[in-house]
């Protein structure tokens, strides 16, 4: 019992916490399935996997180990908040440019790795184009922020403090139980339902990381706000190159156009990256090497 008492006020907040975020996350897929049926909730749900692939590939191989490291700096909140800028920063040279290409290369990504799956074997490619592209395209826009947003709560738990974390679930899961209702009911389209889950998304990352840097690090957001100035400069960058370029190579075959992206969306970055000095990527490849 004593033992139990000790950690109790840690993972009841992180169990509660846990509870609620599966639920949030699901009751989209649930409200569909019920009442637009079982079609339209397997197209939301193809764009909704497929958006999930790079968060999951990246934030959930960095999530799992931030606890245990961060947790030495729980004393010292200034310096965990420091170190986890740092984390940031990465992320976000990696999510918001990637929210960039996904948004234009959706049509190409959709088709070349659903093109195989019965379900789409049966319906002409108008209706796969306007139905999960646009779905896909529109969640799209919300990976950046999701990919970031995923490390807060390794955060919360190395600075002891998981009722913050909880608090935000709450938050999070009655925005977004808000905006899956609007959708639903009111607009009664699954675009709307995908418009009024990636703003939800927002409003929960803004809510997060205001809980964080006043509650928990007792620290001026502006510092989280600096992470942000270069990332969304090369996400401009990359989305007018791709904006201005996509018109001509349209013609081109779906895998020919996909090259042709992610060929010009590494490259800028590279150049963005070397030109700033953010990251020494000559170095980083001979350290491999």
């Amino acid at each position: 019992l004593p033992s139990i008492r000790k950690i109790f006020k840690f993972s009841a907040y992180q169990f509660m916490f846990n509870i609620i975020n599966y639920f949030s996350r699901n009751l989209d897929k649930l409200l569909i399935g019920k009442y637009m049926g079982m079609s339209p909730l397997g197209y939301y749900e193809k764009s909704y996997r497929l958006m999930m692939l790079p968060l999951q590939n990246i934030a959930h191989v960095i999530t799992p180990v931030m606890h245990p490291i961060f947790s030495d700096y729980q004393h010292d909140l200034n310096h965990l908040a420091s170190a986890y800028e740092k984390i940031i920063r990465l992320l976000a040279f990696i999510g918001l440019p990637l929210s960039v290409f996904l948004w234009f290369s959706a049509r190409e990504i959709t088709l070349i790795v659903y093109s195989d799956v019965a379900v789409f074997q049966i319906a002409d490619q108008v209706q796969l184009v306007h139905i999960v592209l646009e779905h896909f395209q529109i969640l799209s826009i919300s990976v950046g922020i999701q990919i970031i947003m995923s490390t807060s709560g390794s955060i919360f738990q190395a600075s002891n403090d998981t009722r913050s974390l909880f608090l935000c679930g709450v938050f999070s899961s009655i925005i977004n139980v808000t905006g899956i209702c609007v959708g639903l009911f009111i607009f009664q389209t699954l675009d709307a339902v995908a418009w009024c889950i990636t703003i939800t998304f927002s409003i929960s990352f803004l809510q997060c990381y205001y809980q964080m840097y006043y509650i928990t690090f007792r620290r001026s957001i502006i510092h989280l706000g600096k992470q942000f100035l270069s990332p969304i400069l090369l996400s401009s960058i990359v989305f007018l190159t791709l904006f201005l370029i996509t018109p001509f190579i349209t013609p081109y075959s779906l895998f020919i156009n996909l090259i042709i992206k992610s060929v010009v969306f590494i490259g800028i970055d590279s150049i963005y990256m070397h030109i700033t000095k953010e990251y020494n990527l000559v170095k980083l490849f001979k350290l491999k090497a």
